[in-house]
């Protein structure tokens, strides 16, 4: 009667950790999912149903990030047809919806912007600030990181035009199978 009261107790004892940790598995992978503005649904791990994936990390309320949304929309525009993703992640809780409104009304941008307000995605890919561009294989490797371009050369400091595409440059680069040249420049924003 002891063996079978044993077997008993540690058939309940393992139901109960296998339920939690399948109650931990499933808490676990909702909480690496963020959301949009507009509802949808990033998950780091679809990333790889992609060719290729530039992160921008972006801020609405930065002056240099207010200047790309023309490039982004634009990128966005070319580089989706081709299996490249845009996704602009702002690491911060929720933005208010009337200044939100307002932002897209006034700068034309109409990318989905995903909160990130725990920042895990910040740290995943460490970044530091707005903008701040990561370009990912479909493997999730970071091919190139940091500024989009040489138009911003300190804060509140631009040149009329960029001369050089750091990002263009590694897209281009990882589309025609050659190597990046230049994986990191600096970039120039506001600190997150």
């Amino acid at each position: 009667m002891k063996t079978l009261n044993y077997f008993t107790n540690l058939r309940g004892t393992l139901f109960s950790i296998v339920f939690i940790l399948q109650i931990f598995t499933f808490n676990y992978s909702d909480a690496q999912k963020l959301y949009s503005d507009k509802g949808q649904v990033f998950d780091f791990k679809s990333l790889k149903q992609n060719k290729a994936s530039i992160i921008v990390f972006f801020d609405p309320e930065c002056p240099i990030c207010q200047k790309y949304t023309k490039n982004l929309t634009e990128m966005d525009n070319k580089y989706s047809k081709e299996g490249i993703e845009i996704y602009v992640i702002y690491p911060f809780k929720m933005l208010e919806a009337k200044s939100l409104s307002e932002f897209r009304e006034e700068f034309k941008f109409d990318l989905p912007i995903i909160y990130d307000p725990k920042r895990k995605l910040l740290k995943k890919l460490k970044a530091n600030y707005s903008p701040e561009v990561f370009l990912l294989n479909n493997k999730r490797k970071t091919l190139y990181h940091g500024a989009i371009d040489n138009w911003f050369y300190g804060l509140g400091r631009n040149r009329a035009v960029p001369t050089e595409f750091y990002l263009l440059d590694a897209i281009n680069a990882f589309k025609n199978n050659q190597n990046i040249k230049v994986k990191y420049v600096e970039p120039v924003g506001c600190m997150l």
